[in-house]
């Protein structure tokens, strides 16, 4: 898939706003990229409050984001 962090973070959020929660294996299989990175750019995504982690460790939009990953207004 793409090799920056911006393309991976919009391809995630996209992925996630079509079936959330999502684990980080069924987000590396529905993006073709190894979990590792998967998990990293979660991690960054978490980070900067776009997602967050739910319960067994699934992964959903935070309230207000969008796919495009700006707030929404």
């Amino acid at each position: 898939m793409g090799d920056t962090d911006t393309i991976d973070r919009e391809l995630i959020l996209d992925v996630l706003d079509e079936s959330q929660p999502a684990t980080i294996p069924d987000l590396a299989a529905s993006l073709d990229e190894h979990p590792v990175t998967v998990e990293r750019h979660c991690y960054t995504l978490q980070q900067d409050g776009e997602i967050r982690q739910c319960t067994g460790g699934a992964y959903t939009l935070s309230e207000g984001v969008r796919t495009d990953g700006t707030a929404a207004d």
